[in-house]
């Protein structure tokens, strides 16, 4: 729930019922995170408390200040955005995991993949790699489950379910021929937290890369205003094979994109949003792939506070685990549970074993616990259909 009473004052979490709170999440601002935190420890020494920053190095602080967990969403976005670049040399991605070996993660098409072109369908995607594909981003328009007979284009980000052994084949050999042809470096716009930490990952992983920014700094490699088109043509974009832009306003990374895709219509565009409302603007621009701060805070807050009962991955989507007493007796394919809720059936938590390879005729057992991706709305219907 959200505390509408003020935070920050030991009455205002006890009139928010804090000591039966399955956890406190403070998220407001660096200084009133901090006091937020101090004021629950007040009220309550066993409730758990996540606190959010911005700027990471005051993290310390809210760790003195009482905070079990502190998210560093910034530099969880670095690592996200420069991870889209260093899959041309890694097969690791993103994703959340759902048991030992088994989790969700997002596959960009990038424009050399050899799914550039086809439909869904005509992937093969679950036949040829054991993969379920529960949703995907076109543009910026998020579909779950996305139609078969759409068309994957480059820029276009499939979210994928199965083991960790199918989904690193699926990326090795979606890749491949990305891998081959890439050539040239990587403009990296923006140097500050969420910068660095691309350069960082673009380091580790052997990319070579160009920074700009407009500040004159140490590991700045050309200073000037990123909207002006010759400082671009200074760092190399017209021949850079990728762009990533980390800059903290959403007007001036939209602007930014619509000049580097002017500049070089093939190179592939990664940005950062600050709010979720500009990553479908920032599509339009023209980026390949956009991730916004408040769709990583929103990741991580779920991932720590709910321990995967329910993992939110941002864009109205959620992967939810949950026993239904609705489905005990029936198959999979006579629940019809896409066609009633939108949702799809990923997995199967049967006593100790997760049961990943689910056929049609798949019965639902006592004491089973399902695992849907969908929509809230989607999970919201799966729940109340089949939970009771």
């Amino acid at each position: 729930s959200v505390i509408n009473a003020d935070p920050e004052t030991v009455s205002g979490l006890e009139d928010a019922n804090v000591r039966k709170a399955r956890a406190v999440v403070a998220d407001v601002s660096d200084q009133v995170d901090a006091s937020i935190v101090l004021a629950t420890r007040e009220v309550s020494e066993e409730v758990r408390v996540v606190s959010v920053v911005e700027d990471t190095k005051l993290a310390g602080y809210h760790e003195l200040a009482g905070a079990d967990v502190v998210l560093r969403p910034r530099e969880q976005l670095g690592k996200s955005l420069a991870s889209k670049v260093t899959t041309t040399a890694s097969a690791e991605g993103d994703g959340v995991r759902i048991g030992d070996d088994f989790e969700i993660a997002e596959v960009p098409v990038l424009r050399e993949s050899q799914l550039v072109g086809k439909t869904l369908s005509e992937s093969r995607v679950r036949e040829k790699y054991g993969l379920n594909v529960v949703g995907a981003w076109f543009g910026g328009d998020f579909r779950t489950p996305p139609p078969p007979d759409a068309v994957l284009e480059r820029g276009t980000v499939l979210l994928v379910a199965g083991t960790g052994r199918r989904l690193e084949r699926f990326r090795d050999e979606t890749l491949s021929t990305v891998r081959r042809s890439l050539e040239g470096t990587t403009v990296v716009v923006g140097y500050g937290e969420g910068g660095r930490t691309v350069a960082e990952e673009l380091e580790r992983a052997g990319v070579p890369y160009t920074v700009v920014d407009e500040h004159e700094r140490e590991g700045v490699d050309v200073v000037g205003d990123a909207t002006d088109a010759d400082v671009l043509r200074e760092a190399g974009i017209e021949d850079a094979r990728s762009v990533v832009l980390a800059l903290p306003d959403d007007t001036t990374t939209e602007f930014v994109t619509l000049i580097a895709r002017d500049l070089n219509g093939s190179v592939e565009i990664v940005a950062r949003a600050q709010k979720s409302g500009a990553v479908g603007k920032t599509y339009r621009a023209g980026a390949d792939y956009v991730l916004s701060v408040e769709a990583v805070s929103g990741r991580s807050v779920a991932s720590e506070v709910l321990e995967e009962e329910i993992l939110t991955l941002g864009t109205n989507f959620e992967v939810v685990k949950t026993e239904t007493p609705g489905l005990v007796g029936e198959t999979l394919e006579g629940a019809r549970v896409r066609e009633r809720t939108g949702c799809t059936v990923i997995a199967v938590e049967r006593g100790d074993e997760l049961v990943t390879d689910l056929s049609p005729d798949f019965r639902l057992e006592e004491g089973d616990a399902v695992v849907v991706a969908g929509t809230d709305e989607g999970t919201n219907e799966f729940v109340e259909t089949f939970g009771d």
